[in-house]
């Protein structure tokens, strides 16, 4: 009696831990600064699959958080600042 009552607290816990499902996102705010203007800040949420690991998922928005800083870069003239944060929600 007591082997299938921990088998089936056993079951019952692990169809739990597979079919809770994280909502991860990754929120990046992007920060424009030049002489002479106010800052402009803007902010990016990214959805994530529902499968994705958060390991993944924090490689995923450190890359995200990369790739934007660079896209900036070809479009300053000199006097701007682009700064980028990206977290894992």
């Amino acid at each position: 009696m007591l082997k299938k009552s921990f088998l089936f607290a056993l079951i019952t816990t692990s169809l739990c831990l597979v079919s809770c499902k994280k909502e991860r996102s990754c929120l990046c705010s992007t920060t424009f600064t030049s002489t002479g203007y106010s800052p402009y800040t803007v902010s990016t949420t990214e959805k994530m699959d529902s499968k994705t690991t958060k390991k993944t998922a924090e490689r995923i928005c450190a890359q995200t958080e990369k790739q934007l800083g660079k896209n900036h870069v070809d479009y300053l003239s000199g006097n701007e600042k682009v700064s980028v944060s990206c977290a894992l929600k």
